[in-house]
């Protein structure tokens, strides 16, 4: 059995996932790279390959590279003949450069240095084809000594000549996010931050300039006060781009903008989405015409800028491009995927239209059915708000549970706390939905308040203080599950990742403190807080993050009797729930699997040992694991496994074969 479950766990990993899609000029193409989920390596480095595939042709996606290199960021020129893309294939993992390959001949050659060490993030091509624009950093030469505010490492704006292969760059002293090319190709708009401190965006805001096509004039806009992401320069002369809701949160919702050329600091004005659902990039027609990818509840839409819907499925759109053709006929290619089918790359013609799938990804599991996935809603439990969530039914179960027979059922809460979970392939982090669906357990994956897909006031209650109204909607979620004979009360597990696991490590010292009448019987906190306070000291995001999420309080700016933070902090509930279950006569916290990356910078490590710590103290069953060289999410696919194949033991062991 273990060996069985190891194949597929490998063959879950082993899935190539389609990326950034690219539709031909004259839409009869469709370029695209994949790489595995979160791009995690299988060996030393990670890979990436490019596929082209004819529209409307149903399985002609073929590979362009091999699969041995990160060939990734495709772009086609405008005359169709050639791509460029990003790769490291000088020297895996550590030597980046431009490629450009003619699709005649096929073979790929580098225009910009092999030897550069600075990752190279986007690159696209002027609209006359005569030069690619793209960001890179500069090469490091301090011998990796990194004195704060000492010789920044600006990622810069730079241009190279494909006849010449001379590069240019914008000698500019701030760090270049984003750019895109004016559609006559005389300019390029660009936004920038102060320094290149991944925070930066979120403490002084962003910068969104226009510069000339010589890289020399530059001409600034507006100052946004926060991230924006997906800045593209459409019809009107207007530039646009995606940013959070009211303008300068990040916990709010997620909308569009667009940047006005009067030289104010704040010429720019809202123009859609994010009160009700949420913006999560846009892309720019050849003629100008916006495309935008938003979350709709639990639908993945394409939007145009007036709100017009021309594609809207309850399943995860991974990436989208649009346009017309010659004749002005609409083409739409997506990457998608469901419960039972991977993610794979169909091509349309209408929003309503037949699918036609050009890729085939998942073949290895074709004959295989994990579940199906049921929709539910639920009123929360001040009455203030509709919750969603999922429930999924594994395969074994729907065809022979006619009764209807609550599940042994895992409930696995996503992080952020600002996205959300739909019908997807890989519903949860790690392959964990379709293996724990294999296994034959049933899985809830509710969306509370704070998730992204409902706007700016659904996601404000994130700001208002975490573990209250997040914390109840898990409950009430549960609650529903049960109540709706899907999940067996007496088998419950809860568990989660990132701010997931800040919530499974509330649910676990507040466990059975609800009128419910059903405890969980097993915990899993996968890189999680059970401290805030310390979050704000440790993790990379505590200067910005933090005090957004926490009311505004972080240790250096609360007086010395504040414990505003305590309520939420799974550590200060210990104590209260070690004297309630001496009163009760029953355990109260839940044996705990704690796992953590040992190089999180988001989540530190600490936050692992100090929960550990806690349960150790108190002679509760745990076991933490602590894997080597892994960040907030793990690169290596070995710990992937490892990480899938040990939340299934927990499963068996605590709720039961679910078989």
């Amino acid at each position: 059995m273990a060996n069985s479950n190891e194949q597929l766990i490998q063959s879950l990993c082993d899935l190539e996932i389609p990326k950034t899609i690219h539709l031909s000029p004259d839409r009869k193409k469709v370029l695209y790279s994949s790489e595995l989920t979160w791009c995690h390596k299988k060996g030393k480095s990670a890979v990436s390959t490019l596929w082209l595939a004819t529209a409307h042709c149903a399985n002609s996606s073929t590979k362009l590279t091999q699969g041995l290199f990160r060939d990734q960021a495709p772009a086609w020129s405008p005359d169709g003949k050639t791509i460029a893309f990003v790769s490291d294939r000088a020297e895996a993992g550590t030597k980046w450069a431009l490629y450009v390959q003619t699709l005649e001949n096929g073979d790929a050659y580098p225009i910009t240095p092999i030897e550069n060490a600075s990752f190279i993030k986007t690159l696209v091509f002027s609209p006359d084809g005569t030069k690619i624009a793209f960001l890179s950093a500069d090469e490091d030469y301090g011998g990796g000594l990194r004195a704060w505010g000492e010789a920044w490492q600006f990622t810069r704006l730079r241009i190279v000549n494909l006849s010449t292969k001379q590069v240019r760059s914008l000698k500019l002293q701030r760090d270049v996010r984003d750019f895109c090319w004016s559609l006559d190709g005389a300019r390029i708009g660009f936004s920038s931050c102060l320094t290149p401190d991944n925070e930066e965006c979120h403490l002084t805001g962003t910068r969104i300039s226009v510069v000339d096509a010589d890289l020399v004039s530059v001409e600034d806009l507006c100052h946004f006060p926060g991230m924006i992401v997906d800045l593209e320069w459409a019809a009107g002369d207007n530039l646009y781009f995606c940013a959070g809701v009211p303008a300068g949160k990040m916990f709010g919702g997620f909308g569009v903008y667009r940047a006005g050329f009067g030289g104010d600091s704040s010429s720019y004005e809202y123009v859609s989405h994010g009160i009700e659902d949420d913006s999560m990039g846009i892309t720019c027609d050849r003629d100008g015409t916006l495309y935008i990818k938003v979350q709709h509840r639990l639908e993945s839409r394409v939007c145009l800028l007036d709100g017009t819907v021309v594609y809207s499925k309850k399943e995860e759109l991974e990436a989208f491009d649009a346009g017309t053709d010659i004749d002005g006929s609409f083409v739409l290619a997506v990457a998608t995927s469901n419960i039972t089918q991977p993610v794979e790359v169909f091509i349309t013609t209408s929003s309503d239209g037949p699918m036609t799938q050009l890729s085939n990804h998942g073949k290895s599991l074709a004959d295989r059915q994990f579940g199906t996935c049921t929709f539910l809603t639920q009123i929360s439990s001040d009455g203030d708000v509709e919750l969603d969530a999922l429930y999924l039914t594994p395969v074994s179960s729907a065809s022979t549970n006619t009764n209807k027979r609550p599940l042994p059922t895992a409930v696995l809460i996503h992080g952020g706390p600002n996205t959300r979970l739909t019908n997807a392939f890989n519903t949860y982090y790690y392959m964990l939905a379709p293996y724990l669906l294999s296994l034959g357990f049933g899985i809830l994956l509710p969306n509370y308040r704070g998730s992204s897909g409902r706007g700016q006031q659904f996601t404000s209650y994130s700001t208002g203080g975490l573990g209250i109204h997040d914390y109840a909607d898990i409950i009430t979620l549960t609650q529903y599950a049960i109540d709706q004979g899907y999940a067996d009360k007496d088998r419950l597990l809860v568990g989660g990742w990132s701010q997931g696991g800040f919530l499974t490590n509330l649910c676990s010292v507040r466990n059975g403190s609800h009128n419910g009448g059903w405890r969980f019987k097993a915990a899993i906190s996968g890189a999680s807080i059970c401290d805030i306070d310390s979050m704000a000291l440790t993790s990379d995001f505590g200067s910005s993050f933090e005090p957004e999420l926490s009311c505004g309080g972080v240790v250096w700016n609360m007086d010395l009797n504040d414990t505003r933070n305590r309520s939420a902090s799974a550590l200060w509930g210990f104590k209260d729930a070690m004297a309630r279950a001496k009163v009760e006569g029953m355990p109260v916290i839940p044996p705990m699997l704690i796992l953590h990356g040992d190089a999180d910078a988001r989540c530190h490590v600490s936050q692992a040992w100090g929960l550990r710590r806690a349960l150790q103290s108190y002679g509760l069953p745990f076991e933490l694991v602590i894997y080597p060289g892994q960040g907030h999410s793990f690169e290596d696919q070995k710990y992937w496994v490892d990480t899938v194949l040990r939340v299934g033991r927990w499963c068996e062991k605590y709720i039961g074969n679910g078989v």
